[in-house]
């Protein structure tokens, strides 16, 4: 396995494995626990992982399943374009800046722990299947949609499959750090 693989593997299996030590054994008041109006609850930051990454599943599927058809092999190590490390870096920790979420992937103010937490495991090792079938891929030639774009730009905005990946381990991180940060408050629900 290409090492640029490996290392996004071992992060994605590092946010399943934190996200079971900040969540599990939470009530659903704990998990539904906001610190102040407009920050979100743990489950909130969960539902919301679960949301964007269950929407990418099927254009990572296909971006693959082209990239084989249409032999775009190669080895690494991947460098990607300089919008694409700029996007990724805005989004690791520190967090330098906050976004909104759009409205499609604004989560549910309310949900239940283990439904939440079994979705998140699910769509995780959907995730990680699909990394491990884009072995032998080249990273940056083999180009996946971006669901969050308008239907039309998506014809002509396209991301590198290694780039979306980073993009969405890296989104995990930062979410999950932030529902650590509602676990580690100081009026969370005991």
């Amino acid at each position: 396995m290409s090492e640029d693989l490996a290392i996004l593997i071992a992060e994605m299996d590092a946010n399943a494995s934190h996200l079971e030590s900040i969540a599990t054994g939470l009530s659903r008041e704990q998990f539904n626990w906001r610190p102040e109006t407009g920050r979100w609850s743990i489950g909130q930051c969960v539902s919301h992982l679960n949301i964007v990454n269950a929407g990418d599943l099927v254009p990572l599927r296909i971006a693959i399943e082209n990239g084989r058809t249409r032999g775009l092999t190669g080895a690494g190590p991947f460098r990607y374009g300089a919008i694409s490390r700029k996007f990724i870096a805005g989004m690791d920790l520190p967090m330098k800046t906050k976004f909104k979420a759009p409205k499609s992937y604004a989560p549910p103010v309310d949900a239940e722990p283990k439904n939440t937490i079994a979705e998140y495991a699910r769509v995780s090792a959907a995730l990680r299947k699909l990394a491990v079938s884009a072995d032998g891929l080249d990273l940056v030639r083999v180009k996946t949609t971006l669901v969050a774009l308008p239907a039309p730009l998506r014809v002509f905005v396209k991301m590198a499959l290694g780039a979306r990946l980073t993009l969405l381990t890296t989104h995990d991180r930062r979410h999950l750090w932030q529902a650590e940060q509602v676990r580690n408050h100081g009026q969370f629900p005991g």
